[in-house]
């Protein structure tokens, strides 16, 4: 059987490697299973690291956790920003790798005040590599930033790896090794929140949301951000998007983010969410987030409780 990477990983490194500057090799390709979502193997992650790296050394690919600071209303990344703290955030975390199947684990070994000390190994089959360590490092960092921790310090091994939340990695590692994570405080007014995104796609969103059940043919939206329905869908086209899957994903997104806020039953949550009936409900939010409704809720339980 094969063995796939997170899309979404692979994703925030190549948005990463974007915004340096690094251009992607030629023969790269993502893949899509037949009537699932798509799919990148494990060796194009790998690759990809390693081309980064080679291009801009070990720090690049701790800090490509820092892209998630810019990425707005998703809502894996809501259920992990929520943890109180460190300890509610790598529990976090543990949950999505069990809920993911995944085969790489990171293994707590020690947390108290101020100190984690980590371990990053394989369930089965050869290790992770070097570099998918140091991503999963930085990403993990990424996060303890956006729930407020302060004075961030890392070393991998007997190696500083990172100083004030910052890569400071020099030279790779001949091998993998434990991690050991501090901080000074954990302070929520220092949490890091999505920056807001202003545009024609972020207006839709905020209409979209203010009123879910509503039918809104695009004529209606349309009108309510003052175009046409002609010329909103020339703009969505210009941004590779359109009106219906904004509608579909807006409405998915609704529906996540209550899961996380209310205890309402999944049937009241999908008909708030604008779904005509709970097989569209569940197709739509398998289709987008990967998981059923029920599935997706017992995911993000944990965060009502923060």
């Amino acid at each position: 059987m094969s063995d796939y990477a997170s899309a979404a990983f692979v994703g925030l490194i190549l948005r990463q490697m974007a915004a340096a500057g690094i251009a992607l090799p030629a023969d790269l390709q993502v893949g899509t299973a037949p009537g699932g979502p798509p799919q990148v193997t494990l060796d194009l992650k790998r690759r990809l690291l390693a081309h980064a790296c080679g291009i801009a050394g070990p720090a690049f690919v701790i800090d490509i956790g820092q892209g998630i600071h810019a990425v707005p209303n998703d809502p894996t990344l809501d259920v992990l920003r929520r943890a109180g703290d460190p300890a509610g955030l790598l529990d976090r975390w543990a949950r999505l790798e069990k809920y993911h199947h995944s085969h790489h684990r990171v293994d707590v070994l020690q947390i108290g005040e101020g100190i984690a000390h980590l371990r990053h190994r394989s369930l089965r089959g050869p290790a992770p590599s070097v570099l998918e360590s140091l991503a999963v490092l930085g990403l993990l960092v990424a996060l303890l930033q956006a729930i407020g921790c302060d004075g961030l310090e890392a070393d991998l091994g007997n190696e500083p790896a990172m100083r004030q939340g910052r890569a400071v990695l020099t030279a790779q590692p001949a091998g993998p090794a434990d991690w050991q994570l501090r901080w000074t405080a954990v302070r929520r007014d220092k949490r890091i929140l999505p920056p807001p995104q202003p545009g024609l796609i972020d207006q839709l969103y905020a209409l979209l949301d203010d009123d879910p059940v509503r039918p809104w043919p695009i004529d209606v939206a349309a009108g309510a951000i003052g175009l046409s329905s002609r010329d909103l869908q020339r703009r969505l086209h210009r941004q590779g998007a359109s009106y219906s899957g904004i509608l579909r994903d807006a409405r998915v997104r609704r529906a996540a983010r209550a899961m996380l806020d209310t205890p309402a039953s999944l049937a009241e949550i999908g008909y708030a969410a604008g779904f005509a009936d709970q097989a569209h409900f569940t197709r739509e939010f398998r289709r987008i987030l990967g998981a059923s409704p029920a599935e997706w809720r017992r995911l993000a339980a944990p965060a009502r409780q923060a």
